[in-house]
């Protein structure tokens, strides 16, 4: 097995943090976030450089709006500068690559109708339609212009943290008296896979991940919309979510299973992730050839709120516990 990062990492610089990436995570190198460094470097705001759909930052966070704003501009200027020290500075490596970016539905539910609405994007299905085809036009555009800059295998993953409340309907409107309506399931997946279907699209695109920190994940509905890779928090796999996991692994997709805490700064030791992985991993009974191919080790969610010495011993001791628990649960 391998080890691999989510996106957040500490700090505002975006090429030490892609030094640290690149020397601790050879084979799945995920491309730093870095959101400390301003709003338009956090998940949401970098996404919004990407798309053509105009927004503006205000007091109460992400508006759509009629033209772009500083804020969606610098966002767009930080990828061009983040691509040119990303390619510099990853000559060397020779593993794949992995970038994320906000999901449809975690977008709709970050940002604001236009003003003075205080109400989301996602009570507005119109609104959400659109948004989503904006940013499938985008991940289909980034993953051609990495492919083609970075000349490395991509993955794609699309972080959906509150897709679990958004189904449940248990999403507060700003007044925390009401709850937002739950959109249809197959308007949900029917998103997803446009999305997937223009990345796919893409020679050089090995897969398209789900990642999701929270509970109420829809594996189902994850699996038809044609995501070939799921990322989640151990914490919340019951006995249920456990028989998921293994069928999706059976179905052939890619598991990242996030042993890691990272909502407090506290770093496992290697034998201690390694047996976090093993309390899953022995009851799937996944054949070692698959493990290899199909199991990776994560933290939990992004690195943001760490400090940097911390976040290297952490990946340090991930790789190392990927490798012995692959080891033991083949024996």
């Amino acid at each position: 097995m391998i080890a691999t990062a989510l996106g957040s990492m500490p700090g505002d610089d975006f090429r030490e943090s892609v030094k640290m990436a690149a020397d601790l995570l050879p084979e799945l190198l995920a491309w730093p976030e870095v959101p400390a460094r301003d709003p338009s470097s956090a998940m949401i705001g970098r996404t919004l450089g990407l798309l053509e759909q105009p927004c503006e930052l205000s007091p109460d966070g992400w508006r759509l709006a009629t033209r772009p704003d500083q804020a969606q501009r610098r966002a767009a200027r930080w990828w061009s500068s983040d691509l040119d020290d990303f390619e510099e500075l990853t000559q060397d490596h020779g593993g794949a690559v992995k970038i994320a970016l906000a999901g449809p539905w975690t977008l709709a539910t970050s940002i604001r109708l236009a003003p003075p609405t205080m109400t989301h994007v996602i009570a507005d299905e119109g609104a959400c339609r659109d948004l989503a085809q904006a940013l499938a036009e985008a991940a289909g555009e980034i993953a051609r212009t990495l492919v083609t800059r970075l000349g490395k295998p991509l993955i794609m993953q699309f972080d959906e943290p509150v897709i679990g409340a958004v189904l449940s309907g248990s999403l507060p409107t700003f007044s925390g008296l009401h709850r937002y309506p739950v959109p249809d399931r197959g308007v949900v997946g029917d998103s997803w896979h446009a999305i997937i279907e223009l990345v796919r699209a893409v020679d050089g695109v090995e897969g398209v991940w789900l990642h999701s920190c929270g509970q109420g994940i829809p594996f189902d509905l994850v699996g038809k919309s044609g995501f070939t890779g799921l990322s989640l928090d151990v914490r919340y796999i019951g006995s249920s979510e456990l028989d998921a996991c293994g069928q999706w692994i059976s179905d052939g997709r890619t598991l990242a299973l996030g042993i890691a805490r990272t909502d407090e700064v506290k770093v496992p030791s290697t034998d201690e992730l390694t047996d976090r992985a093993l309390q899953l991993l022995r009851p799937l009974e996944i054949e070692p050839q698959l493990l290899n191919k199909q199991v990776i080790l994560t933290p939990a969610c992004g690195l943001a709120g760490w400090d940097a010495a911390s976040v290297a011993r952490l990946l340090t001791n991930l790789r190392e516990a990927a490798g012995l628990a692959a080891e033991y649960a083949s024996s």
